[in-house]
């Protein structure tokens, strides 16, 4: 079976393991594509694989936040940017969109190299001072003499996306505290203290580091033992020891690996230690499974900022969503006939953010309502309500009316109601404000939310008019 590169993708550098970001501000170009920043699973860092059409495996690959595709912008640097509106195919134009993902593994697609097509030049890391560095350039094949052109693909089906603060339950029905010496454990029932709670941080391979809200250390798993302790420094390159890559076993419940031996985290009781936080094996048992809650009381959004520059508009096609004939038999004479034009449209939304749980926390949500409108994306009337992130919300609306149409003798008129119906894809940014079950107010500030609409536009009506026989 051919190798392919999964629909939705995190790049990560091989040489400084950072994930590419889109840099929509950036003094090399606009639209940069740079290894850099803070780790993040929100949509700058998000990618989609674009199969194309020519097939052979090659790809187009287009920024999730801005929904352009990645282009040459050419001169002497050959900087890739996120700038293209569209694909294009045309291998030998400049403006060709096409990458081959070079697999180094045969029996895996998870580290690649990546062609550009139209120059045969590979796309890498490139070596420079201040806000170029780590920017996304072409390098012929010649030039490698290092890791800057070896990228690890992580499938974002895989990401398992947290609340930024949770509190743990083994298997046991008890909560895992951490304390002082480092040390944690299931030992006791959940206590409304930050003994209990832990940060979440998004960190290199997909994976999340860890921090007791109680002492303010990391979990970190030691080097000369199997056990996980909360007491690590935080570090700037995202250690392997601080790194937990998450598996979803359920829509609560995960298991937490080691990125550094490999090995899955589970309560053991060992050297007068019970029930406390270790790596033990490969596989996960039932020692391993950690259930995940969120200490909040009530979650507002609001302040929801649409980036509808970088609106998608797709699937769009004129339908006919009434038809009604009228005839007149007459020798002599027009006859005035009503004709029932009236259809209900059904208007579709739904607003999606980075969560992969559903822990019961209830969300206020306040929002403008985009719609399509003459081929553009417009903010209409005011959303609010609880709400479910990917809860497809629905209208129906009665659209047209009853036409009056006049029929000439031995005639027919045909008239119908036409529209132009189309989907919407557009990121936005918003503000999250939890209260959390001690009274705290906690307010983050997220670019991570993807709206879809789907509604009709341009009502009109159409008529036609023929002989009868």
């Amino acid at each position: 079976m051919a190798q392919r590169l999964p629909k939705f993708i995190i790049i990560q550098s091989n040489l400084n393991h950072r994930y590419l970001h889109l840099e929509k501000v950036n003094p090399t170009a606009v639209d940069s594509l740079r290894f850099d920043g803070d780790y993040s699973f929100g949509l700058e860092t998000r990618f989609e694989v674009v199969p194309a059409t020519t097939g052979n495996g090659l790809v187009h690959i287009r920024s999730k936040q801005s929904n352009r595709f990645w282009e040459n912008m050419g001169g002497p640097n050959g900087w890739i940017t996120a700038t293209a509106v569209k694909p294009d195919e045309n291998q030998s134009s400049q403006c060709c969109t096409l990458f081959q993902p070079v697999y180094l593994d045969s029996n895996s697609n998870k580290i690649v190299r990546l062609l550009h097509v139209h120059t045969s030049y590979y796309v890498a890391f490139f070596m420079g001072t201040n806000q170029t560095n780590g920017c996304l350039n072409l390098i012929s094949n010649s030039q490698l003499t290092d890791q800057r052109d070896l990228f690890t693909i992580i499938d974002w089906q895989s990401i398992v996306m947290f609340p930024y603060i949770i509190r743990i339950k083994g298997n046991n029905g008890m909560h895992l505290k951490a304390f002082s010496d480092g040390f944690m454990d299931y030992n006791f029932q959940v206590a409304n203290s930050p003994e209990f709670e832990y940060e979440v941080f998004p960190s290199r391979d997909g994976g999340i580091c860890l921090k007791s809200v109680q002492y303010g250390k990391y979990w970190k798993l030691d080097n000369n033992s199997s056990w996980v302790w909360a007491n690590g420094n935080p570090t700037m390159d995202h250690h392997i020891n601080t790194v937990f890559i998450p598996t979803k076993l359920d829509d609560k419940t995960i298991a937490l690996r080691s990125l550094a031996n490999n090995t899955f985290c589970a309560s053991r009781t060992a050297n007068s230690k019970v029930n406390c936080l270790a790596t033990l094996f490969t596989y996960v048992d039932e020692y391993a499974t950690m259930v995940i809650e969120e200490p909040v009381l009530s979650r507002t959004i609001d302040n929801v900022i649409y980036h509808l520059t970088d609106a998608r508009i797709y699937d769009e096609h004129v339908i006919a969503l009434a038809n009604e004939e009228a005839r007149n038999k007459k020798g002599e004479g027009s006859d005035t006939v009503k004709l029932n034009l009236k259809h209900t449209e059904r208007y579709t939304r739904e607003w999606t953010a980075s969560v992969s749980f559903t822990l019961g926390a209830k969300v206020s949500l306040s929002v403008g309502v985009p719609e399509i409108a003459e081929g553009k994306v417009e903010t209409s009337y005011e959303f609010k309500s609880s709400y479910q992130w990917g809860e497809r919300n629905e209208d129906e609306l009665e659209m047209g009316s009853e036409y009056t149409v006049a029929v000439p003798p031995m005639s027919s008129v045909k008239v119908s109601l036409m529209a132009t119906r189309a989907s919407c894809d557009i990121s936005f940014s918003y503000t999250q404000r939890d209260v959390l079950t001690n009274g705290t107010v906690k307010v983050y500030y997220k670019n991570d939310g993807i709206f879809k609409g789907r509604n009709a536009y341009n009502y009109r009506y159409e008529s036609a008019q023929h002989a009868l026989e």
